[in-house]
C-alpha cells in the first residue's frame, strides 16, 4: 500500500518539477548568461546544492525557485536582474554558516557565492580586497604566511567573511582591533535593480553603514569587502582550568568580577562542556600580543582563579594553535552535526547569572552540547554603524547533536534558555541569531528604524527579503 504523505509528496514533487520547466521555459539575455550556472527546483542537482548551502546538518525546510553557482560579479548582476523578471525574491549564500540558514529563501533566487574567491592584499593602503566567501582562516593565513599582516575572523574555522563582518564580527583580538563590521572600510554591491556600486564613507555611504552589522537584513548583495589590515600579533598563548562542575558559583563569580581588569589583548571565555560523559567547567585565557614576555604578563590574570587546588586539570602559558592553521570543525562545531543556537548580551552581575547557568547546565539536552560565555566590556563607543547592541558579557547556548530525533527537545533547551534569560538581556548578537523563534534586540531601536527606512527607500519591491523572523 502507498502511504498517504508520500503519496502527496509525490504528487506535490512532479507538480514543482512541471512548474520549474515551464519557468525554464522562459528564455532571458540574464537567463542564458548563468546557462550552466543555475539550478531550477526540480533539477537533479538543485537539492544536493541546497542541502549543502548550509553548514547546519539541521537544513532548512525552504526551497528556492533557483540557485546559481556565481563565478563572478556579472553573475551576480545576471541573477539579482533575473530575479527581477520573474518577481522573485533574492538570498545571498558567502560561508553557510548561519545556524538557522537565512540565506535559504522560499520564493526567492539564491546566489551561492562559493566559488568566487578574490583575496588581494595591498600592503600600502592597508586593506585586503576579497570576496565575502573567504573564509576568514584563509585570510589571515595568507595575511600570516606573507605578510605578518591580521584581521579579526572568526572563531569558528571556514565561517565565510561575509556573514562574518555583515552580522558584526566578533573574533580573534576583536577587543583590540574592532568588530570585524568596524574593519570593513567599504564594499562592492549589486544593488536591488542588478546596478554594480562601489560603497564607502565618501559615496554611497548607507550601503556601508547597513553593512557594518544588519546582517541579513541588508538590501543588496555584496561582491567584494574592503577590509582593514593591522600588523599580526606574533605570539599566541593560553592559560587556563578545567574545574568540575561543583566549582560554578566561585569561577562564574571570578569571571565577571575580574572582567574590568582584562585587557584588550586578552580573551577569556566561561565554556561549559561535557568530557568523558560528565560536564565540567573550562575557564580560560588566550592572548595575542608582541612578545612571549608581553602575552605571559597579560596572562598572568589567570593565576588569580579561584580554588586551584580544586581543578581537573591547568595549563600555563601554552602555546595556542592559531586559528588559520586549524581547517577542520573544532569538536565545539563539529562537521555533520546538527545545530540550534541562541544567545543574549547582558551586564548582569554574578549572583544573578548564576542560577541561569546552573540550570541551563542541568538540563542540557545532548552530551555535545555547550554553554560559551565571553568577556566582552568593558565596553567601548561604537561607531556610527547599524550594529548597535552590546554588554559586558555575551552567552551563547549551543544545542549540538546528531539524531534528528532530538530536532524538538535541543530546540526548546536553547529558545526556552535564552527567554528564561530576558529579564536580565539588553539584546542579542546577529552572528548567532535565532530570529525565527525568539524576538530579541538586535539592534537599537534608532537603528532599526534607519535600516528600515534605507530598505524601503533602495529596495522598494523588497527583493532582498531582509531578517528571517518569527
Amino acid at each position: 500500500m502507498i502511504d498517504r504523505r508520500f503519496f502527496l509528496r509525490s504528487v506535490a514533487a512532479v507538480g514543482a518539477a512541471a512548474s520549474a520547466a515551464k519557468t525554464r521555459l522562459v528564455h532571458s539575455s540574464e537567463a542564458d548568461a548563468l546557462a550552466g550556472k543555475i539550478y531550477f527546483k526540480g533539477d537533479a542537482r538543485y537539492e544536493a546544492l541546497r542541502e549543502a548551502a548550509t553548514f547546519n546538518a539541521r537544513k532548512p525546510d525552504r526551497f528556492p525557485n533557483a540557485i546559481v553557482l556565481a563565478t563572478q560579479e556579472a553573475d551576480v548582476i545576471a541573477a539579482v536582474k533575473l530575479a527581477g523578471q520573474r518577481g522573485w525574491q533574492v538570498s545571498v549564500r558567502s560561508g553557510g554558516h548561519s545556524w538557522t540558514g537565512s540565506h535559504t529563501r522560499d520564493h526567492s533566487l539564491q546566489i551561492n557565492l562559493a566559488r568566487m574567491q578574490e583575496l588581494v592584499v595591498d600592503v600600502p593602503a592597508g586593506i585586503a580586497r576579497i570576496s565575502p566567501s573567504v573564509s576568514g582562516n584563509t585570510l589571515n593565513k595568507k595575511l600570516r604566511e606573507e605578510y605578518g599582516l591580521f584581521t579579526p575572523s572568526a572563531h569558528g574555522v571556514n565561517v565565510g567573511m561575509g556573514g562574518f563582518m555583515m552580522c558584526g564580527g566578533h573574533g580573534w583580538n576583536s577587543r583590540q582591533f574592532g568588530l570585524g563590521c568596524e574593519n570593513l572600510m567599504a564594499l562592492d554591491v549589486v544593488t536591488a535593480e542588478g546596478e554594480l556600486i562601489h560603497a564607502s564613507e565618501k559615496q554611497n555611504s548607507d550601503y556601508l553603514w547597513a553593512a557594518r552589522g544588519s546582517g541579513p537584513g541588508f538590501f543588496g548583495a555584496a561582491t567584494r569587502y574592503y577590509v582593514r589590515l593591522h600588523p599580526r600579533p606574533p605570539v599566541t598563548k593560553t592559560s587556563g582550568a578545567l574545574y568540575p562542575m561543583n566549582q560554578l558559583e566561585p569561577a562564574l563569580t571570578w569571571f565577571i568580577n575580574s572582567l574590568p581588569s582584562f585587557p584588550p589583548n586578552l580573551e577569556v571565555v566561561f565554556i561549559v562542556t561535557t568530557r568523558d560523559g560528565t560536564p565540567a567547567i573550562t575557564l580560560a585565557g588566550t592572548c595575542l600580543g608582541a612578545s612571549d614576555q608581553e602575552v605571559e604578563a597579560t596572562l598572568a590574570v589567570m593565576d588569580t582563579c579561584p580554588n586551584l587546588d580544586t581543578v581537573l586539570s591547568r595549563w600555563r602559558n601554552r602555546d595556542r594553535i592559531v586559528p588559520e592553521d586549524v581547517q577542520q570543525p573544532t569538536e565545539i562545531q563539529p562537521t555533520g552535526a546538527r545545530f540550534s543556537v541562541d544567545n543574549i548580551w547582558t551586564n548582569a552581575s554574578a549572583a544573578q547569572l548564576i542560577p541561569f547557568v546552573r540550570a541551563l547546565c542541568a538540563q542540557m539536552p545532548a552530551p555535545t552540547c555547550s554553554l560559551f560565555v565571553q568577556a566582552w566590556g568593558p565596553i567601548r563607543k561604537l561607531p556610527d554603524m547599524a550594529y548597535s547592541v552590546q554588554a559586558n558579557v555575551y552567552i551563547a547556548i549551543n544545542g549540538t547533536y546528531y539524531d534528528p530525533a532530538d530536532d524538538a527537545r535541543v530546540a526548546n533547551w536553547v529558545v526556552d534558555g535564552a527567554r528564561g534569560m530576558d529579564g536580565i538581556a539588553v539584546g542579542a548578537q546577529m552572528n548567532d541569531e535565532n530570529m525565527q523563534r525568539r524576538s530579541a534586540r538586535y539592534l537599537s531601536a534608532e537603528a532599526a528604524k534607519r535600516l528600515e527606512a534605507m530598505h524601503r527607500k533602495y529596495d522598494p519591491k523588497r527583493r532582498f527579503p531582509g531578517f528571517l523572523s518569527t
